[in-house]
């Protein structure tokens, strides 16, 4: 198997920016990854804000809640403005996790082409 298609399954399946490291290109994949978990963190700590409010909310005398009750619970709880950042974060997410896949794909055809030069003659 070509390195071009190695490096875009790994990015693709494990990851933004494990491609790139499979391709040795450890700068740009570090920087993919730290784009990844950033926007992670990001999801991660609204998530954790948005159940502390709900936990609060929930008191002993209500008892057990339907899936009904709790999701009102979770849609008035909801801010624009945690929505709009888990929004922009998963975008970021999907935008480095494509490009990191495409970019891991270039880097591999170019090691491809200067590994078997010969190769590319040929088929041209």
């Amino acid at each position: 198997m070509k390195k071009s298609t190695k490096a875009a399954i790994l990015s693709g399946v494990l990851g933004s920016g494990a491609g790139h490291l499979y391709l040795k290109r450890y700068r740009r994949g570090g920087i993919l990854i730290m784009s990844t978990l950033s926007a992670l963190v990001v999801i991660a700590t609204q998530a954790v804000k948005q159940a502390q409010v709900i936990f609060e909310k929930i008191t002993p005398e209500s008892g057990n809640l339907t899936f009904d009750e709790l999701s009102v619970l979770v849609e008035k709880t909801s801010t624009s403005e945690e929505l709009f950042l888990t929004n922009m974060a998963t975008m970021i997410i999907m935008m480095v996790w494509t490009f990191g896949i495409f970019d891991a794909y270039k880097i591999g055809k170019d090691q491809d082409k200067q590994k078997h030069p010969e190769s590319e003659k040929n088929t041209s």
